[in-house]
């Protein structure tokens, strides 16, 4: 039964108020437009894509909503929510961020703004799956505790953003879901996997970071590894160790994704795909226009802006 609470002004629901048909749960009309569809990729993997836009601000109470330990990552697309567990933790779910999070059941309550717009599309792993995909040790680390476990919130890539909108555009082609939804897991993979390396000297740190700025004030010229590494005065072997430890990528592909960004700027901004390209080290238009393809999945062409 749906409950106002706080005077007037907002609701709280039950998990008994929503109605479920087919893949698609949803809130009473009264509430607002709040509704989910749920995708299985395979056995204890879900993608669930939820779009919530309460006319009052709502409390929706969970409990035990999973019969099983369960990895979620949830990728916040627009607005704002909050829940808060029986056990005092909070976890946080943001516009432009990922959280992680892990637990055996999860008794607390969603928290909505009234009047905005809450869109967030999210992986569900069973722990059977988290094992299948990530090994049983990632496994057994994730669920050692039967408590709601934060693991990370941090911003997502483009790249994630990207793979992100082709989820949501998959339809009912089982296929590409698979694919998409797995790419999106493998990207994140490194957040929740551990890896154990003997902690950075503070100046192979500072190194490193001036690495990363070297190649951010030089992206429109040609790069080789040496040269960055005769740069920061780090040897080859050094330089790409570092980078996997302190940033957990490659200088190449830090590289890429430093290239790419600031194009997508520069052609938001109004450039032509030519001069955007030649001011992140590409020097012939199609080889810019290919890579750029790779990375966003779109044509450069069709982002626009006001032409210069």
């Amino acid at each position: 039964m749906i409950q106002a609470f706080q005077g007037t002004q907002s609701y709280r629901l039950t998990s008994a108020d929503a109605e479920q048909q087919g893949n698609i749960r949803s809130l009473p009309a009264t509430v607002g437009h709040c509704l989910s569809r749920f995708n299985p990729v395979a056995e204890g993997f879900t993608v669930v894509c939820s779009n919530y836009q309460p006319v009052r601000p709502l409390i929706e109470e969970t409990c035990n909503p999973h019969d099983r330990p369960m990895l979620v990552l949830t990728f916040g697309l627009a607005g704002n929510s909050q829940f808060c567990g029986r056990d005092g933790s909070e976890t946080q779910f943001t516009e432009g961020q990922l959280t992680v999070t892990s637990f055996h059941g999860s008794q607390g309550e969603r928290r909505y703004r009234g009047g905005e717009q809450v869109s967030q599309l999210r992986l569900l792993l069973s722990a059977d799956s988290v094992s299948h995909y990530l090994g049983a040790a990632v496994c057994d680390r994730l669920f050692a505790t039967g408590r709601v476990v934060n693991h990370a919130f941090t911003p997502y890539s483009r790249a994630t953003a990207t793979l992100l909108e082709q989820l949501r555009q998959g339809g009912n082609d089982a296929l590409m879901l698979q694919i998409h939804a797995l790419n999106l897991l493998a990207q994140q993979r490194h957040l929740v996997e551990e890896v154990k390396h003997k902690p950075l000297h503070p100046r192979d740190d500072l190194q490193l970071e001036q690495a990363r700025d070297w190649m951010l004030a030089h992206l429109d010229e040609p790069f080789s590894l040496s040269t960055l590494a005769m740069a920061v005065g780090l040897s080859d072997y050094k330089l790409k160790q570092g980078f996997h430890q302190r940033f957990n990528t490659t200088p190449g592909q830090m590289l890429l994704q430093m290239r790419m960004e600031k194009a997508h700027r520069l052609l938001e901004q109004g450039y032509q795909v030519a001069q955007a390209g030649w001011q992140v080290g590409y020097r012939h238009a199609n080889n810019f226009s290919v890579a750029f393809y790779r990375y966003f999945g779109r044509q450069a062409s069709e982002v626009t802006g006001k032409k210069k």
